[in-house]
Protein backbone atom coordinates (compact mmCIF):
# COMPACT_ATOMS: atom_id res chain seq x y z
CA UNK A 1 0.00 0.00 0.00
CA UNK A 2 2.49 2.67 0.92
CA UNK A 3 4.65 1.86 -2.34
CA UNK A 4 2.15 4.11 -3.67
CA UNK A 5 3.85 7.09 -2.27
CA UNK A 6 6.50 6.50 -4.66
CA UNK A 7 3.89 8.19 -7.47
CA UNK A 8 4.97 12.06 -7.25
CA UNK A 9 0.89 12.51 -7.13
CA UNK A 10 -0.07 10.62 -3.99
CA UNK A 11 2.78 11.69 -2.23
CA UNK A 12 1.92 15.62 -2.85
CA UNK A 13 -1.77 15.28 -2.05
CA UNK A 14 -1.32 12.95 0.85
CA UNK A 15 1.04 15.15 2.57
CA UNK A 16 -1.50 18.00 1.46
CA UNK A 17 -4.17 16.36 2.88
CA UNK A 18 -2.37 15.35 6.00
CA UNK A 19 -1.24 19.14 6.70
CA UNK A 20 -4.54 19.98 6.11
CA UNK A 21 -6.31 17.95 8.66
CA UNK A 22 -4.13 19.13 11.08
CA UNK A 23 -4.97 21.98 10.72
CA UNK A 24 -8.66 21.39 11.15
CA UNK A 25 -8.30 19.47 14.26
CA UNK A 26 -6.76 22.16 15.62
CA UNK A 27 -9.43 25.00 14.46
CA UNK A 28 -11.99 22.78 16.23
CA UNK A 29 -10.28 22.29 19.19
CA UNK A 30 -9.67 26.32 19.57
CA UNK A 31 -13.67 26.75 19.29
CA UNK A 32 -14.87 23.64 21.59
CA UNK A 33 -12.73 25.40 23.39
CA UNK A 34 -14.40 28.84 23.63
CA UNK A 35 -17.75 26.93 23.40
CA UNK A 36 -16.87 25.71 27.12
CA UNK A 37 -15.97 28.97 28.31
CA UNK A 38 -19.00 31.23 26.81
CA UNK A 39 -21.64 27.96 26.84
CA UNK A 40 -21.00 25.78 30.05
CA UNK A 41 -23.79 23.09 30.71
CA UNK A 42 -25.10 23.28 27.77
CA UNK A 43 -25.07 20.35 25.25
CA UNK A 44 -27.02 22.23 22.85
CA UNK A 45 -24.02 24.84 22.15
CA UNK A 46 -22.16 21.80 20.54
CA UNK A 47 -25.37 21.10 18.65
CA UNK A 48 -25.33 24.64 17.36
CA UNK A 49 -21.66 24.66 16.09
CA UNK A 50 -22.25 21.36 14.70
CA UNK A 51 -25.29 23.05 12.28
CA UNK A 52 -22.71 25.98 11.56
CA UNK A 53 -20.05 24.19 10.13
CA UNK A 54 -22.60 21.16 8.05
CA UNK A 55 -25.07 23.43 6.89
CA UNK A 56 -23.49 25.50 3.94
CA UNK A 57 -22.01 22.60 3.03
CA UNK A 58 -25.55 21.41 2.26
CA UNK A 59 -26.51 24.80 0.72
CA UNK A 60 -23.52 25.07 -1.72
CA UNK A 61 -23.54 20.84 -2.56
CA UNK A 62 -26.29 21.72 -5.17
CA UNK A 63 -23.12 23.67 -6.99
CA UNK A 64 -20.41 22.72 -6.12
CA UNK A 65 -19.84 19.39 -8.06
CA UNK A 66 -20.55 21.17 -11.47
CA UNK A 67 -17.97 23.58 -11.01
CA UNK A 68 -15.27 21.21 -10.09
CA UNK A 69 -16.30 19.50 -13.08
CA UNK A 70 -15.16 22.53 -14.97
CA UNK A 71 -12.61 23.95 -13.66
CA UNK A 72 -8.90 22.76 -12.73
CA UNK A 73 -8.79 20.74 -10.00
CA UNK A 74 -5.55 21.64 -8.38
CA UNK A 75 -6.08 25.21 -9.08
CA UNK A 76 -9.41 24.29 -6.83
CA UNK A 77 -7.40 23.03 -3.88
CA UNK A 78 -4.61 25.61 -4.00
CA UNK A 79 -6.88 28.66 -4.15
CA UNK A 80 -9.13 27.06 -1.25
CA UNK A 81 -6.07 26.39 0.81
CA UNK A 82 -5.04 29.93 0.84
CA UNK A 83 -8.28 31.78 1.44
CA UNK A 84 -8.57 29.59 4.38
CA UNK A 85 -4.67 30.64 6.05
CA UNK A 86 -5.87 34.08 5.29
CA UNK A 87 -9.62 33.42 7.22
CA UNK A 88 -7.69 31.93 9.78
CA UNK A 89 -5.26 34.33 10.12
CA UNK A 90 -7.54 37.41 10.82
CA UNK A 91 -10.14 36.10 13.07
CA UNK A 92 -8.64 36.42 16.64
CA UNK A 93 -8.22 40.18 15.71
CA UNK A 94 -11.87 40.47 14.87
CA UNK A 95 -12.61 38.17 18.35
CA UNK A 96 -11.02 40.93 20.32
CA UNK A 97 -12.20 43.83 18.53
CA UNK A 98 -16.14 42.60 18.92
CA UNK A 99 -15.76 40.56 22.49
CA UNK A 100 -18.03 38.29 20.23
CA UNK A 101 -18.33 34.70 18.70
CA UNK A 102 -19.81 35.97 16.14
CA UNK A 103 -16.74 36.14 13.66
CA UNK A 104 -16.02 32.68 15.24
CA UNK A 105 -19.35 31.73 13.19
CA UNK A 106 -18.41 33.32 10.41
CA UNK A 107 -15.32 31.99 9.92
CA UNK A 108 -16.76 28.22 10.15
CA UNK A 109 -19.37 29.34 7.74
CA UNK A 110 -16.53 30.62 5.34
CA UNK A 111 -14.31 28.05 5.98
CA UNK A 112 -16.33 24.86 5.69
CA UNK A 113 -17.74 26.36 2.42
CA UNK A 114 -14.50 26.42 0.74
CA UNK A 115 -13.76 22.58 2.23
CA UNK A 116 -16.54 21.09 0.13
CA UNK A 117 -14.64 22.33 -3.06
CA UNK A 118 -11.53 21.39 -1.49
CA UNK A 119 -12.81 17.37 -0.70
CA UNK A 120 -14.66 17.29 -3.58
CA UNK A 121 -11.36 18.24 -6.31
CA UNK A 122 -9.44 15.64 -3.93
CA UNK A 123 -11.72 12.89 -4.47
CA UNK A 124 -12.04 13.84 -8.18
CA UNK A 125 -8.23 13.79 -8.41
CA UNK A 126 -7.17 10.27 -6.76
CA UNK A 127 -8.17 8.14 -9.96
CA UNK A 128 -6.03 10.44 -12.08
CA UNK A 129 -3.23 9.83 -10.30
CA UNK A 130 -2.89 5.81 -10.24
CA UNK A 131 -4.59 3.16 -12.27
CA UNK A 132 -7.72 1.10 -11.48
CA UNK A 133 -6.18 -1.63 -9.55
CA UNK A 134 -4.64 0.74 -7.24
CA UNK A 135 -7.94 2.97 -5.67
CA UNK A 136 -7.79 0.84 -2.52
CA UNK A 137 -4.74 1.01 -1.79
CA UNK A 138 -4.69 5.26 -2.80
CA UNK A 139 -7.65 5.80 -0.97
CA UNK A 140 -6.14 3.82 2.32
CA UNK A 141 -2.65 5.88 1.99
CA UNK A 142 -4.59 9.03 2.35
CA UNK A 143 -6.36 8.58 4.89
CA UNK A 144 -4.29 6.77 6.82
CA UNK A 145 -1.51 9.62 6.56
CA UNK A 146 -4.90 11.83 7.61
CA UNK A 147 -5.64 10.23 10.53
CA UNK A 148 -2.08 10.44 11.98
CA UNK A 149 -2.67 14.28 11.81
CA UNK A 150 -5.66 13.86 13.50
CA UNK A 151 -4.35 11.73 16.28
CA UNK A 152 -1.58 14.83 16.30
CA UNK A 153 -3.80 17.44 15.69
CA UNK A 154 -6.48 16.28 18.14
CA UNK A 155 -4.24 15.51 21.43
CA UNK A 156 -1.19 17.76 20.51
CA UNK A 157 -3.67 20.30 20.20
CA UNK A 158 -5.93 20.48 23.24
CA UNK A 159 -2.31 20.83 24.95
CA UNK A 160 -1.41 23.52 22.46
CA UNK A 161 -4.19 25.52 23.43
CA UNK A 162 -3.94 25.20 26.82
CA UNK A 163 -0.08 26.15 26.39
CA UNK A 164 0.00 29.02 24.26
CA UNK A 165 -3.27 30.40 24.32
CA UNK A 166 -6.36 30.51 21.31
CA UNK A 167 -4.85 33.26 19.46
CA UNK A 168 -1.63 31.48 18.88
CA UNK A 169 -3.45 28.48 18.43
CA UNK A 170 -5.44 30.27 15.21
CA UNK A 171 -2.15 31.62 13.40
CA UNK A 172 -0.69 28.02 13.85
CA UNK A 173 -3.49 27.02 12.10
CA UNK A 174 -3.40 29.71 9.44
CA UNK A 175 0.16 28.38 8.84
CA UNK A 176 -0.76 24.21 8.10
CA UNK A 177 -3.45 25.73 5.63
CA UNK A 178 -0.24 27.93 3.69
CA UNK A 179 1.75 24.87 3.64
CA UNK A 180 -1.17 22.66 2.23
CA UNK A 181 -2.03 24.87 -0.74
CA UNK A 182 1.65 25.10 -1.88
CA UNK A 183 2.06 21.10 -1.44
CA UNK A 184 -0.75 20.86 -4.31
CA UNK A 185 1.11 22.10 -6.55
CA UNK A 186 3.39 19.42 -6.39
CA UNK A 187 1.19 16.82 -7.35
CA UNK A 188 1.84 17.54 -11.31
CA UNK A 189 1.91 19.47 -14.16
CA UNK A 190 -1.79 21.70 -14.18
CA UNK A 191 -2.82 20.25 -17.49
CA UNK A 192 -3.30 16.88 -15.95
CA UNK A 193 -6.02 17.91 -13.88
CA UNK A 194 -7.36 20.49 -16.30
CA UNK A 195 -11.68 19.51 -16.98
CA UNK A 196 -12.94 16.78 -19.23
CA UNK A 197 -15.58 19.31 -20.66
CA UNK A 198 -13.05 22.84 -22.53
CA UNK A 199 -16.33 24.74 -24.17
CA UNK A 200 -17.06 27.99 -22.68
CA UNK A 201 -17.70 28.11 -18.94
CA UNK A 202 -20.54 31.02 -18.11
CA UNK A 203 -20.38 31.73 -14.12
CA UNK A 204 -24.03 32.84 -14.19
CA UNK A 205 -25.60 30.21 -16.83
CA UNK A 206 -23.99 27.73 -14.86
CA UNK A 207 -25.78 28.63 -11.61
CA UNK A 208 -29.05 28.89 -13.23
CA UNK A 209 -28.29 25.25 -14.37
CA UNK A 210 -26.53 23.92 -11.69
CA UNK A 211 -29.38 23.37 -8.96
CA UNK A 212 -31.84 22.24 -11.68
CA UNK A 213 -28.90 19.69 -12.33
CA UNK A 214 -28.22 18.52 -9.61
CA UNK A 215 -32.16 18.32 -8.63
CA UNK A 216 -31.98 16.09 -11.85
CA UNK A 217 -29.21 13.46 -10.47
CA UNK A 218 -31.52 13.34 -7.46
CA UNK A 219 -34.16 11.96 -9.40
CA UNK A 220 -31.68 9.80 -11.10
CA UNK A 221 -30.11 8.46 -8.14
CA UNK A 222 -33.56 7.67 -6.67
CA UNK A 223 -34.29 5.75 -10.03
CA UNK A 224 -30.95 4.34 -9.08
CA UNK A 225 -31.75 2.87 -5.90
CA UNK A 226 -35.29 1.46 -6.71
CA UNK A 227 -33.66 -1.05 -9.01
CA UNK A 228 -30.07 -1.75 -7.65
CA UNK A 229 -30.33 -2.90 -4.46
CA UNK A 230 -26.34 -2.52 -3.84
CA UNK A 231 -26.44 0.88 -4.59
CA UNK A 232 -29.25 1.35 -1.99
CA UNK A 233 -26.99 -0.79 0.69
CA UNK A 234 -23.83 1.90 0.09
CA UNK A 235 -26.63 4.67 0.71
CA UNK A 236 -27.88 2.81 4.13
CA UNK A 237 -24.02 3.44 4.89
CA UNK A 238 -23.79 6.79 3.77
CA UNK A 239 -26.21 8.12 6.29
CA UNK A 240 -24.96 5.85 9.26
CA UNK A 241 -21.83 7.88 9.58
CA UNK A 242 -22.92 11.62 10.08
CA UNK A 243 -25.40 10.21 12.59
CA UNK A 244 -23.33 8.60 14.58
CA UNK A 245 -20.47 11.99 14.17
CA UNK A 246 -23.65 14.48 15.02
CA UNK A 247 -24.10 12.67 18.44
CA UNK A 248 -20.28 12.42 19.22
CA UNK A 249 -19.67 15.77 18.11
CA UNK A 250 -22.57 16.80 20.76
CA UNK A 251 -22.75 13.92 23.22
CA UNK A 252 -19.73 12.60 23.67
CA UNK A 253 -17.67 16.14 23.92
CA UNK A 254 -19.96 17.72 26.53
CA UNK A 255 -19.94 14.36 28.52
CA UNK A 256 -15.83 14.38 28.05
CA UNK A 257 -15.31 18.28 28.84
CA UNK A 258 -17.83 18.75 31.15
CA UNK A 259 -19.49 15.99 32.56
CA UNK A 260 -16.39 14.21 33.42
CA UNK A 261 -14.66 17.56 33.86
CA UNK A 262 -11.70 16.31 31.67
CA UNK A 263 -11.51 19.95 29.88
CA UNK A 264 -10.01 20.30 26.04
CA UNK A 265 -7.36 18.20 26.77
CA UNK A 266 -9.58 15.35 27.52
CA UNK A 267 -11.35 15.79 24.45
CA UNK A 268 -8.26 15.97 22.30
CA UNK A 269 -7.12 12.69 23.65
CA UNK A 270 -11.01 11.46 22.63
CA UNK A 271 -10.63 12.59 19.04
CA UNK A 272 -6.73 11.43 18.70
CA UNK A 273 -8.07 7.81 19.85
CA UNK A 274 -10.42 7.68 17.22
CA UNK A 275 -7.65 9.31 15.10
CA UNK A 276 -5.64 5.94 15.78
CA UNK A 277 -9.00 3.86 15.20
CA UNK A 278 -8.95 5.61 12.01
CA UNK A 279 -5.83 5.16 11.13
CA UNK A 280 -5.70 1.47 11.99
CA UNK A 281 -8.74 0.70 10.01
CA UNK A 282 -7.16 2.32 7.23
CA UNK A 283 -4.01 0.22 7.03
CA UNK A 284 -6.29 -2.63 7.59
CA UNK A 285 -8.58 -2.20 4.56
CA UNK A 286 -5.52 -1.28 2.75
CA UNK A 287 -4.08 -4.28 3.02
CA UNK A 288 -6.95 -6.69 2.89
CA UNK A 289 -9.78 -4.70 1.31
CA UNK A 290 -9.74 -6.17 -1.99
CA UNK A 291 -9.88 -9.66 -0.67
CA UNK A 292 -12.95 -9.11 1.49
CA UNK A 293 -16.61 -8.13 0.50
CA UNK A 294 -17.38 -4.27 1.04
CA UNK A 295 -20.81 -5.05 0.85
CA UNK A 296 -20.03 -7.22 4.22
CA UNK A 297 -17.75 -4.93 5.46
CA UNK A 298 -20.23 -2.05 5.38
CA UNK A 299 -22.91 -4.72 7.23
CA UNK A 300 -20.55 -5.70 10.29
CA UNK A 301 -19.17 -2.37 10.45
CA UNK A 302 -22.99 -0.50 11.53
CA UNK A 303 -23.42 -4.53 14.04
CA UNK A 304 -19.69 -2.97 16.12
CA UNK A 305 -21.58 0.45 15.67
CA UNK A 306 -25.05 -0.99 17.22
CA UNK A 307 -23.44 -3.18 20.26
CA UNK A 308 -21.00 -0.19 21.28
CA UNK A 309 -23.63 2.31 21.61
CA UNK A 310 -26.37 -0.37 22.87
CA UNK A 311 -23.62 -1.27 25.80
CA UNK A 312 -22.47 2.21 26.40
CA UNK A 313 -25.32 3.57 28.92
CA UNK A 314 -24.32 0.63 31.47
CA UNK A 315 -20.57 0.92 31.27
CA UNK A 316 -20.22 4.53 30.63
CA UNK A 317 -16.60 6.16 31.93
CA UNK A 318 -14.28 8.01 30.58
CA UNK A 319 -12.09 4.90 30.01
CA UNK A 320 -15.22 3.04 28.43
CA UNK A 321 -15.39 6.34 25.67
CA UNK A 322 -12.00 5.99 24.67
CA UNK A 323 -12.14 2.36 23.94
CA UNK A 324 -15.75 2.44 21.67
CA UNK A 325 -13.29 6.00 20.33
CA UNK A 326 -11.21 3.58 18.90
CA UNK A 327 -13.47 0.67 17.47
CA UNK A 328 -15.63 3.89 16.12
CA UNK A 329 -12.89 5.45 14.66
CA UNK A 330 -11.99 1.38 12.93
CA UNK A 331 -15.03 1.17 11.25
CA UNK A 332 -14.99 4.87 10.23
CA UNK A 333 -12.11 4.11 8.00
CA UNK A 334 -13.71 0.61 7.30
CA UNK A 335 -17.18 2.54 5.81
CA UNK A 336 -15.33 5.70 4.23
CA UNK A 337 -12.94 3.78 2.25
CA UNK A 338 -15.36 1.16 1.07
CA UNK A 339 -17.80 4.09 0.16
CA UNK A 340 -15.53 5.71 -2.00
CA UNK A 341 -13.71 3.45 -3.69
CA UNK A 342 -17.07 1.61 -4.82
CA UNK A 343 -18.17 5.06 -6.26
CA UNK A 344 -14.65 5.77 -8.22
CA UNK A 345 -15.13 2.27 -9.68
CA UNK A 346 -18.07 2.84 -10.97
CA UNK A 347 -18.45 6.60 -11.52
CA UNK A 348 -16.60 8.04 -15.20
CA UNK A 349 -14.08 11.03 -14.85
CA UNK A 350 -16.46 13.43 -16.08
CA UNK A 351 -19.29 13.21 -13.28
CA UNK A 352 -16.85 12.20 -10.75
CA UNK A 353 -17.46 16.08 -8.79
CA UNK A 354 -21.28 15.67 -9.08
CA UNK A 355 -21.46 12.01 -7.85
CA UNK A 356 -18.75 13.25 -4.94
CA UNK A 357 -20.71 16.14 -4.12
CA UNK A 358 -23.61 14.82 -4.21
CA UNK A 359 -22.46 12.20 -1.23
CA UNK A 360 -21.46 15.14 0.54
CA UNK A 361 -24.51 16.60 0.23
CA UNK A 362 -26.54 13.70 1.72
CA UNK A 363 -23.88 13.25 4.49
CA UNK A 364 -23.95 16.67 5.76
CA UNK A 365 -28.01 16.88 5.58
CA UNK A 366 -27.69 13.87 7.88
CA UNK A 367 -25.81 15.69 9.94
CA UNK A 368 -26.95 18.58 10.19
CA UNK A 369 -30.48 17.20 10.94
CA UNK A 370 -29.66 14.61 13.76
CA UNK A 371 -27.59 17.55 15.26
CA UNK A 372 -31.22 19.67 15.34
CA UNK A 373 -32.55 16.50 17.00
CA UNK A 374 -29.81 16.37 19.30
CA UNK A 375 -30.12 19.79 20.10
CA UNK A 376 -33.72 19.64 20.74
CA UNK A 377 -34.19 16.12 22.63
CA UNK A 378 -31.19 17.32 24.99
CA UNK A 379 -33.57 19.68 26.63
CA UNK A 380 -36.08 16.26 28.02
CA UNK A 381 -33.26 13.74 27.69
CA UNK A 382 -30.40 13.17 29.13
CA UNK A 383 -27.00 12.05 27.61
CA UNK A 384 -26.90 8.62 28.34
CA UNK A 385 -30.71 8.28 27.43
CA UNK A 386 -29.64 9.99 24.02
CA UNK A 387 -27.01 7.31 23.68
CA UNK A 388 -29.90 4.57 23.89
CA UNK A 389 -31.96 6.17 21.41
CA UNK A 390 -29.05 6.16 19.34
CA UNK A 391 -28.62 2.69 19.45
CA UNK A 392 -32.54 1.62 18.94
CA UNK A 393 -32.02 3.44 15.83
CA UNK A 394 -28.81 1.80 14.30
CA UNK A 395 -30.78 -1.36 15.05
CA UNK A 396 -33.56 -1.02 12.65
CA UNK A 397 -30.71 0.33 10.44
CA UNK A 398 -28.41 -3.18 10.65
CA UNK A 399 -31.75 -5.22 9.92
CA UNK A 400 -32.67 -3.79 7.05
CA UNK A 401 -29.53 -3.50 5.65
CA UNK A 402 -28.95 -7.43 5.97
CA UNK A 403 -32.43 -7.55 4.60
CA UNK A 404 -31.55 -5.82 1.44
CA UNK A 405 -27.94 -7.42 0.91
CA UNK A 406 -29.75 -10.78 1.37
CA UNK A 407 -31.87 -10.00 -1.29
CA UNK A 408 -28.69 -9.24 -3.65
CA UNK A 409 -27.99 -12.21 -6.08
CA UNK A 410 -24.77 -13.70 -5.09
CA UNK A 411 -22.86 -13.09 -8.33
CA UNK A 412 -23.35 -9.60 -7.95
CA UNK A 413 -22.52 -9.53 -4.05
CA UNK A 414 -19.14 -11.07 -4.97
CA UNK A 415 -18.24 -7.65 -6.95
CA UNK A 416 -19.29 -5.66 -4.03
Amino acid sequence: MFSLLRKKGILFLGLSNTISQLGDRLTHMVIITLIGVMFPGRISAFSEFSITFSLPIVILSPFAGVFVDHWNKQTIMFRCHLIQAVLIFVTPFFIMLTRSMVPVWILVVLFFSLDLFNNTSKNSVIPDLVSYDQLVGANSVIVTLARVATFIGMVGGGYLIRWVGWQIGFFVDASTHMIAGLLVLGMGAKSMFAPVRKDDFSFSRELQKSLRNFLLDLKELGILLLKDRMVVLVMISVFVLPFVSAVAYTVLIFLVQQEFGMGTPGVGLLGGIIGVGMLCGAILIGHFGRYVSRGLILIYSIAVLVVSFFIGPFLITPIYLYVMSFVVGVVYSFMGISQDTILQEDVSKGIRGRIFATKEFVTNVTFVVWAVLVGVISAMLGPFMIIRFVSIVLLVILIFSIIIYRSIPYELRSKL
